[in-house]
């Protein structure tokens, strides 16, 4: 995955036309949201001539799902890659997870344009929706094995605990978080941030979350 300082950078002399076009429509996306992103605009970015991106791509809306597709498993291969590197401490895969969130690199204006393009096509595409829905369902999984194993080495039962439960809500609570503070980052800091989401992880799961 690209580091984030040069997520929204377009690398024009990319021989892979159709990678070329995906970075080049995040970076539109970013710098001027959906209605701002025109064919001619990717086109711009990318350093070639509408029609040549057309013969890749039949239109806008196919470019963006396809974005939104790469992007959205660029995050979850980072995910699980961060996670699965502190695989026997399920703690600490939940910290870094949290963490990495909230980490200014991963927020801002630009995020939040290209996020609400992608999330916005969801309404009317089926295949992105479908896509949405898949990607969402393996970091709902995910959080759920975390949680499991935390409960494991803590050695506290998960007798009548709704672990699935457990696990939506606390991606709906970073999700909601991330937004808000995308919105209003200067009313928002990381550490603001993560005091948040342990105390509510925490007290909804009953484990000890947070650094000590």
């Amino acid at each position: 995955m690209k580091n984030s300082s040069n997520l929204f950078d377009v690398d024009k002399s990319n021989n892979d036309k159709k990678q070329l076009f995906i970075d080049a429509a995040i970076c539109s996306l970013a710098n001027h949201g959906y209605k701002g992103t025109t064919v001619r605009q990717i086109a711009k970015y990318a350093g070639v001539t509408p029609g040549l991106l057309t013969h890749y791509y039949e239109g806008k809306e196919v470019l963006i799902a396809e974005s939104y597709k790469y992007l959205a498993r660029e995050f979850l291969d980072d995910f699980q890659k961060k996670i699965d590197a502190e695989e026997k401490n399920p703690i600490k895969s939940l910290q870094v997870f949290f963490q990495n969130i909230f980490e200014p690199d991963n927020l801002g204006s630009k995020f939040l344009r290209v996020w609400l393009a992608f999330w916005t096509l969801t309404l009317t595409e089926p295949e992105l929706r479908h896509a949405h829905k898949q990607i969402y369902n393996q970091y709902i999984i995910s959080i759920e094995a975390m949680l499991k194993e935390a409960y494991r080495i803590s050695g506290i039962s998960v007798e009548g605990r709704n672990i699935k439960s457990l696990a939506i809500g606390i991606y709906a609570l970073l999700d909601g978080l991330w937004l808000e503070c995308c919105l209003d980052p200067d009313n928002f800091s990381q550490q603001d941030n993560l005091a948040i989401v342990y105390d509510f992880v925490e007290s909804t799961t009953g484990l000890q979350i947070g650094p000590d």
